[in-house]
């Protein structure tokens, strides 16, 4: 009798050993990223002590209906384990079941009222459900309880900035960017307002700033150009446009704006180049688009163009009072004929008496009505 309870004890004392050596060589596996080998070795050796293993592996490789099935496994055997409800929670969170996180996260808080953790995942939760107040309450508990909360400072700084409570944003901001000088989102925010504001000077800094972190964007590009548009340095809005149009080349707004750019500092083949390749690019009305290249064409010495593109305007938009006006001065700035030039201007004014355009159209008429006259009379001399 005492050799098979001996006997029993060594078989026992094997087994354990067996599974402790199974689990202790998963946990090393998936310590190295071995997600995919530990899986296969749990699963040909499976215990009560492995579904919370296969759970995490089948979790970092992205099979997440296996690793809820899991996950539920686990918690059936050990129903009182925070952390595995918490990595569960999250796990849920992220493939959007969401009442059914809710459901965990409420269960956690209840059971640890001091964990902020619990309250971010909930308001993350809550959020995508459209629950902002209730969601922004949680955000606040987590911040009250860890005032370095970077996550749920970020929440609750960028529901600030929507509701332009900016005094209250700057208080987030300074309190976020003490604990971590280097969040870049935190900092973007901070520049979003300031540009929102029109203070678009200090913007300036806080966009280099976020260049500085590394966060190169087509937004941060654009932001910085416009900003540096608004301060009249020209030069260092083109520079920041032309990086945003090197990650999004195509970009018909950017081309435009680039052509507009180069327009105000006096570079009209450049002007040329990128308000002309936007317009190709679009297939919406351009009369005003039309016409701002017609004015480039003008600076250009080529009135013919300038007249060619103006017409186009009025193709797409017949009612354009700009574009019948230039069209006319356009004319004239080329015909060489006097009486022409006055034909050209009194057809406009008969055509567009309500034009906002008449008056200046009277006014070139009785200059050149006046010029034919001296001319006249020093024939008749």
């Amino acid at each position: 009798m005492i050799r098979i309870l001996t006997l029993l004890l060594i078989l026992i004392s094997f087994k354990t050993e067996a599974q402790s050596s199974v689990l202790n060589v998963s946990d090393s596996l998936m310590a190295n990223g071995n997600f995919s080998k530990a899986i296969t070795l749990l699963e040909s050796n499976a215990t009560e002590n492995t579904s919370y293993r296969l759970a995490r592996a089948y979790n970092a490789i992205g099979n997440y209906d296996k690793a809820i099935v899991n996950y539920k496994i686990a918690l059936d055997n050990n129903n009182e384990n925070t952390l595995l409800q918490y990595e569960y929670g999250k796990l849920l969170s992220k493939v959007k079941m969401n009442e059914d996180a809710v459901a965990i996260f409420n269960k956690l808080k209840a059971r640890d009222s001091t964990n902020p953790n619990y309250y971010y995942e909930l308001g993350v939760v809550l959020e995508r459900l459209k629950q902002i107040e209730e969601a922004q309450n949680n955000f606040k508990t987590a911040y009250k309880l860890d005032n370095a909360h970077q996550k749920a400072i970020y929440k609750l700084a960028k529901h600030s900035l929507k509701n332009k409570k900016f005094e209250r944003l700057d208080s987030l901001i300074i309190v976020g960017l003490k604990s971590y000088p280097k969040n870049a989102a935190l900092t973007s925010l901070k520049a979003q307002s300031l540009f929102l504001l029109g203070d678009y000077t200090p913007a300036i800094v806080w966009f280099e700033k976020l260049l500085a972190l590394g966060e190169k964007s087509q937004f941060v590009f654009e932001k910085l150009s416009f900003a540096y548009k608004k301060d009249l340095e020209y030069e260092r809005a083109i520079e920041y446009l032309e990086l945003a149009l090197l990650l999004e080349p195509k970009n018909t707004n950017n081309l435009y704006r680039l052509g507009s750019l180069y327009q105000l500092i006096n570079d009209y083949i450049n002007a040329e180049k990128y308000i002309k390749r936007s317009l190709e690019l679009q297939d919406l009305p351009l009369d005003n688009e039309y016409a701002k290249l017609a004015t480039v064409y003008n600076r250009l010495q080529k009135p013919q163009v300038a007249v060619k593109y103006l017409k186009m305007a009025l193709k797409e938009n017949p009612e354009n009072e700009s574009a019948k006006f230039f069209l006319v001065a356009t004319k004239v700035s080329y015909y060489k004929e006097l009486q022409s030039k006055i034909d050209l201007f009194e057809s406009f004014i008969k055509k567009n008496p309500e034009s906002d355009y008449v008056t200046f159209a009277k006014w070139e008429l009785t200059k050149l009505k006046k010029e034919a006259f001296l001319k006249d009379e020093e024939k008749k001399k």
